[in-house]
């Protein structure tokens, strides 16, 4: 959308994230496919969501707006669900309810957020739960 908006903005792709730098407006902003928010990470024993980890966040510091949607992830099962187990703390889980592990992340993003980001130089957008695309 904002390709549509603003001419020619300058967009490096690193991995499956996209910065845009708008120099004529002195703007970065970052989408990052981190649909879970915190991390999800491979062992031997699977790909394991970390509910209370964020190492992905350090590419969030220093851009300018962070926009952040979330949510209907959260609700795959089967074979489009990305992880195998669920770590909160020293405890796995082979699963969760969606509603308790996602409040769990979301509270962990909160921490960083308050923690790592100062609110003078970065605006940061949330969505959650948006209408259902799928009736």
């Amino acid at each position: 959308m904002m390709n549509k908006i603003i001419k020619c903005p300058r967009v490096t792709s690193i991995f499956a994230v996209l910065f845009h730098n708008l120099q004529a407006y002195n703007v970065k902003v970052m989408f990052s496919r981190n649909a879970f928010l915190v991390d999800i990470i491979a062992t031997k024993a699977g790909r394991v969501l970390k509910l209370d980890s964020i190492e992905s966040g350090k590419m969030w510091k220093g851009i300018d707006f962070l926009i952040f949607n979330t949510w209907h992830w959260w609700l795959h099962s089967g074979r489009k669900q990305p992880w195998d187990l669920i770590q909160e703390g020293n405890r796995m889980y082979k699963d969760m309810d969606r509603l308790v592990a996602y409040k769990k992340g979301l509270n962990t993003w909160a921490r960083w957020i308050d923690t790592n980001l100062d609110p003078k130089k970065t605006r940061v957008f949330f969505q959650a739960v948006s209408p259902d695309h799928n009736k």
